[in-house]
């Protein structure tokens, strides 16, 4: 499992808008029997973080002090720009289980969509999970050879995943699914259309061929 760090200093006594304007970003740091900490992040070195940082344990280096294990619970952005207005880390005990949740990797070939031209439809694009922050895992696998018939479907119980990780999404729930193409539902559609019309047509020209006969 990766480890990404990043430098937290204490929180200036300043707006939040005016830490922003000179590129820092609030954040908080809390966890269980500690006091709840106000910090300031360097907002350059945040939008640096790959993505794999937000569901995995993160070091903060702060100033003078020992390096401080989290989690990122929380980031609040502006909605038309992306820009990060507020960072809550969630401090975590190494030796306790925690709760995260973790992106799906879909990986193989279905041949339900080789063979039989399905349409792939994903569920789910992450899943939650309860470990022990070292067994963080960069994202879980889904079989989706799995996906051997048209309507066939993979849950959160085919996932790759180790046995010490407990799954928290019901494993019933689908995750993703091989459905009948859409243009193959039409021409069914269209054809039965076409039967059933066609079918008083038929039985007339037959009652008019017993007639004829009488």
């Amino acid at each position: 499992m990766d480890k990404f760090t990043l430098t937290a200093s204490k929180r200036e006594e300043k707006t939040a808008r005016l830490l922003r304007r000179e590129g820092k970003v609030p954040a908080t740091i809390y966890g269980p029997a500690v006091p709840s900490e106000s910090v300031q992040i360097d907002a350059r070195e945040f939008s640096r973080l790959p993505a794999a940082a937000f569901s995995h344990l993160l070091e903060l280096q702060t100033e003078g002090g020992k390096p401080v294990n989290v989690i990122i619970r929380n980031v609040q952005r502006v909605s038309t720009s992306d820009a990060v207005l507020n960072i809550e880390f969630y401090r975590v005990s190494l030796d306790k289980k925690l709760t995260v949740s973790v992106p799906i990797k879909f990986v193989g070939v279905s041949p339900a969509v080789k063979i039989f031209s399905a349409q792939f439809l994903e569920s789910a694009v992450s899943v939650d999970i309860e470990c022990y922050p070292h067994e963080i895992p960069d994202f879980v696998e889904a079989d989706i050879s799995k996906l051997k018939e048209l309507d066939s479907a993979i849950t959160f119980q085919d996932l790759k995943i180790s046995p010490s990780i407990k799954v928290l999404n019901p494993l019933e729930e689908i995750v993703a699914r091989a459905v009948t193409p859409r243009s193959s539902s039409v021409e069914d559609a269209n054809q039965a259309a076409q039967e059933e019309a066609a079918a008083p047509a038929e039985e007339e020209a037959k009652e008019e061929e017993t007639a004829g006969e009488e």
